[in-house]
């Protein structure tokens, strides 16, 4: 008879609306749990029930289809029926970045995120033991030590310069999915330095769409792309429904399934060669390049912003000036505002037209809103340029820097996806923008301070022409403040015609074209830019597309897209899909759960577990071993078990560990946790294994009293108004040994109850069930 272990309850809770049972996930470094209720709501709460997230359905018809927690629990993603997948950050609760799975999606069947040791040689260590050049540096030892590092180009290469610079600035909330810049949390979560011990392992998101389409990222939002279905069927692609990895080893494992009117499910190795052969820049290069797509997002943002606070400071004093630009041309005055505007200041006599306008249109509360108008959107601006865009693009020059560096070390024959060439040519556009940047910036402080001299002149101008009992002495002392030469200067070149609208106006497409060939033909545009500036300032004709901001983000999107891409492309061209195998066929909405574990240095062996075709009280295991050698996988045997558990029903099955199976099983309303030993153990009764015959044999039969007699080995608490219906299962985390961190969810059959467990014997503290641990 097995030997009982207790469970004792963490947390229980009655939700509000009823939970979709496929939709459930625990976090694996904090104590929170995930899940979508049926009406289509996120929710994220802690062990005392505490929602710490929510969120509604995108759209009418948009529904989530998968919830996946990051391996290290920092980040939550949120697949859509669209495709779109969206991370959370565990942190801010904010989303962190959104990308989608491919185009025309119908839908997600299976999402999953796994993390991969990338196993290669260390250069970077001495005879005697491992050690960073940064360490060795920090003893002042001499370079003649026979231990000191050999490999310098690398871990110079590691080296984080990006936390010596100042920390972006969060921008204002824009009401979009970009307001995730708006928080200083989700900010320094979105742009988290380089750890170097990233370098040794790649975190990758398999997400499948209903299509078949398989499409994989890493390095939380770098696409390497969509792959058709490995598996067709009479013409009908396979869909995705499982996934499942190891770390030590780069071939994954996916678990396809064919339509509808099958119900076959078929396991497909994947080997990802660009992790076991990959370069050693290649966590570099890819947390780099999400960095740098992070950046071109927040220098987007900042460049919406800048226009839109450009055009703040032109809208209502447009207004203004064309109403009465419009009064003086009915009245034949042959003089525009500008004009009338500088007689004024020069001689101090006021045209009647003018003077009405002055007094009754504009008046005092007219002149407070224009000031105000522009002198706050000059401000911003300011700021805007000065703390965020100037910022922004030193980091970006940083990371180009690097990738040049890296390509050029590795020579032409490299493997990178791109030439020291293009990223020449980014750089040069980032130069373009700082360069028009820091004009701007100089422009707008000029403009700040002539702007406040007319401001005032325009306010005394306004009192002294609508008050009559104003004393002469009064009006001298006041005048004499005001420096006209300022004012007569912005009359002149800024109050119509600002120098700034060179370069925050929008670009008309078709007059982008000849900037846009020139870029992309490969001729640096810097000097170019420099050239038409100076012409600008000459007041010569130039290329006005050139400095618009705008059109410079764009060319900087597109140039660095184009890298992305290219690298994805290298990358995917070492993504393999293997034969094929036929597990079994599954019953209709059945559970399933796949496991990949490590048999020995080179054979890795995956648990599928399922509830065969027509047979409710059936648990089927097949285990696939695989050879694995450099990165490249092949079938190395099949083998499968199946058992009769009494007469009972299989409701849930998950693997706990890599030697023991939890099936929910119920028998006349009472749900028991039976705990299969499918690996040999020397102390639990353990499943044999045969190679698959054309029939799927019953390995041994089991009696509903056997089965509680054999399989029992945890018990739940008595709870007869509690039937669980659904189980989450949070395995064991490396590197907590002398804690059980595991975690048993159940949902109950009514979708609203649902309980978390601890494994163990201990009474659970109150800090046990309201903490939240902090992630690793």
């Amino acid at each position: 008879m097995a030997s009982h272990s207790d469970f004792q309850i963490l947390s229980e809770k009655t939700l509000h609306h009823a939970a979709d049972p496929s939709l459930v996930t625990y976090c694996p470094s904090m104590d929170l749990l995930a899940l979508v209720t049926t009406d289509q709501q996120v929710f994220i709460y802690r062990l005392n029930g505490q929602r710490v997230y929510g969120a509604i359905q995108k759209a009418d018809k948009l529904g989530v289809e998968s919830i996946r927690w990051k391996p290290n629990g920092q980040l939550l993603a949120i697949a859509w029926s669209d495709g779109s997948v969206r991370l959370v950050s565990a942190e801010s609760s904010k989303i962190v970045l959104q990308f989608s799975a491919g185009d025309n999606v119908g839908g997600v069947t299976c999402m999953s995120w796994a993390l991969n040791l990338i196993h290669r040689p260390n250069p970077s260590s001495s005879k005697g033991g491992k050690e960073s050049w940064g360490s060795f540096l920090a003893t002042d030892r001499d370079l003649s030590d026979e231990k000191a590092p050999l490999d310098l180009p690398q871990d110079l290469s590691l080296i984080d310069i990006e936390i010596s610079l100042p920390k972006l600035s969060v921008l204002a909330a824009a009401g979009n999915s970009e307001d995730v810049f708006s928080s200083r949390s989700s900010l320094d979560a979105l742009f988290r330095p380089f750890d170097p011990k990233d370098n040794t392992s790649v975190n990758v998101m398999v997400v499948g769409s209903k299509e078949g389409h398989i499409h994989l990222s890493i390095y939380d939002s770098f696409e390497i792309g969509a792959f058709v279905s490995p598996v067709v069927i009479n013409g009908a692609p396979c869909h995705l429904i499982r996934h499942a990895s190891h770390q030590e080893f780069s071939t994954h494992a996916l678990l396809m399934q064919a339509p509808k009117s099958d119900e076959s499910l078929y396991f497909v190795p994947m080997d990802l060669r660009f992790i076991s052969a990959s370069s050693e820049y290649l966590s570099l290069l890819a947390s780099r390049s999400t960095a740098l797509n992070n950046l071109l997002r927040y220098i987007h943002q900042v460049e919406i912003l800048m226009i839109s606070e450009w055009k703040s400071t032109q809208e209502l004093p447009s207004r203004f000036l064309r109403n009465i630009n419009e009064t003086l041309a009915e009245r034949e005055d042959n003089r525009d505002i500008v004009q009338a505007l500088y007689h004024s200041v020069a001689t101090g006599h006021t045209f009647p037209a003018v003077r009405e306008w002055l007094v009754d249109e504009l008046s005092e509360r007219g002149h407070k809103r224009w000031d105000k108008a522009v002198t706050t959107g000059l401000e911003n601006l300011r700021r805007l340029i000065h703390e965020n865009m100037l910022p922004a693009l030193e980091r970006c020059s940083l990371i180009l820097s690097r990738f040049l560096g890296i390509v050029k070390f590795q020579g032409s024959n490299s493997s990178m996806g791109f030439t020291s060439q293009q990223i020449t040519l980014i750089m040069d556009i980032v130069a373009c923008l700082h360069l028009v940047s820091s004009k701007i910036l100089i422009q707008v402080v000029d403009e700040l301070e002539l702007f406040s001299s007319f401001s005032m002149w325009l306010r005394h101008e306004i009192d002294r022409l609508a008050s009559d009992s104003s004393l002469p002495n009064e009006d001298a002392e006041k005048e004499s403040s005001i420096d006209h030469s300022k004012v007569l200067l912005y009359l002149q070149t800024i109050m119509t015609s600002s120098p700034l609208a060179t370069f925050l106006n929008d670009s008309p497409l078709h007059e982008s074209v000849e900037t846009w060939n020139h870029s992309k033909h490969g001729l640096p545009m810097f000097e170019l830019l420099d050239k038409e500036l100076q012409k600008q300032e000459r007041g010569l004709q130039f290329l006005q597309p050139l400095p618009r901001v705008d059109l410079l983000c764009k060319f900087l999107e597109q140039q660095a897209h184009t890298i992305f891409s290219q690298i994805a492309e290298a990358e995917k061209r070492n993504v393999l899909f293997r034969k094929p195998q036929n597990v079994g066929v599954i019953e209709a909405d059945g559970p399933v759960d796949m496991r990949m574990s490590v048999n020995d240095i080179n054979l890795s062996q995956t648990h599928i577990a399922f509830v065969p075709k027509g047979s409710p009280s059936v648990v089927r295991i097949v285990c696939v071993m695989l050879s694995i050698e450099n990165g490249v996988s092949s079938q190395h045997s099949i083998s499968s078990s199946s058992i009769q558990l009494g007469t009972g029903q299989v409701r849930d099955v998950k693997f706990l560990d890599e030697s023991r199976l939890f099936v929910l099983w119920e028998v006349d309303g009472t749900a028991s946790l039976l705990s299969i030993c499918y690996a040999a153990t020397d102390t639990e009764y353990s499943l044999s294994f045969s190679p698959p015959s054309g029939q799927p044999d019953i390995s041994r039969s089991f009696s509903n009293e056997e089965v509680l007699e054999q399989f029992s080995r945890y018990k739940l608490p008595s709870d007869s108004s509690f039937v669980p219906r659904k189980m989450e299962i949070r395995e064991q985390s490396v590197g907590r040994n002398n804690e059980d961190w595991r975690r048993l969810f159940l949902l109950g059959k009514d979708k609203v109850h649902y309980k978390i467990f601890k494994f163990g014997t201990a009474n659970p503290s109150k800090e046990d069930r309201d903490h939240d641990v902090s992630m690793s």
